[in-house]
């Protein structure tokens, strides 16, 4: 068997990542406590075959652009020097190259925070466990959903909240508001 015909057969089936190699994780954590903890878990997950920690948004994007690391999944800090989360979240949106998952990983409990995720293109959004154990569990679930094609259960829609205008008239189409004197 010649070489071009190995060549051939190989691009004709491609290897899964299952097959050649682990899940290659970019931490973007300026915190070394954090970066340290979010590693502990990482190294837990069997799956796990590679992880890349940036400092910051700035460093993360470097990485990335200049082909230094191809990962599988991104796990974002919000709060950073240089380059914030929501930044690096849409310079990576706006990529050209072929995106990869981003999970935010945050100490942030703020509901604007993790809408403002969202919207920039995170695929999930967590808050930081205190311990080693919880870490684990919340980031082997959100890898291996985020890197498996499964898509996430949808969230229990709540109620609409009512608000002080739900009781005012309808104002009739195509009228101005008239502003009170």
């Amino acid at each position: 068997m010649n070489t071009a015909q190995t060549q051939a057969e190989l691009d004709l089936d491609p290897p899964s990542r299952s097959d050649e190699r682990g899940i290659c994780v970019l931490v973007v954590e300026d915190d070394d406590a954090d970066a340290y903890l979010i590693e502990r878990a990482l190294l837990a997950n069997p799956n796990i075959d590679g992880i890349l920690r940036a400092t910051d948004g700035v460093e993360a994007l470097e990485l990335v652009e200049n082909g230094a690391v191809h990962p599988d999944v991104a796990l974002i800090d919000l709060h950073m020097p240089r380059k914030n989360g929501f930044q690096l979240l849409v310079d990576f949106a706006a990529a050209q190259e072929p995106c990869f998952p981003m999970v935010v990983l945050t100490s942030s409990t703020a509901p604007t925070d993790a809408m403002r995720s969202r919207l920039r293109g995170a695929t999930r959004v967590l808050t930081k466990p205190d311990s080693l154990a919880d870490m684990e569990s919340v980031l082997g679930e959100a890898i291996n959903t985020a890197c498996s094609g499964v898509t996430m259960k949808p969230r229990k829609r709540m109620p609409k909240r009512r608000t002080a205008f739900d009781n005012s008239p309808a104002r009739p189409r195509g009228q101005k508001v008239q502003p009170y004197h």
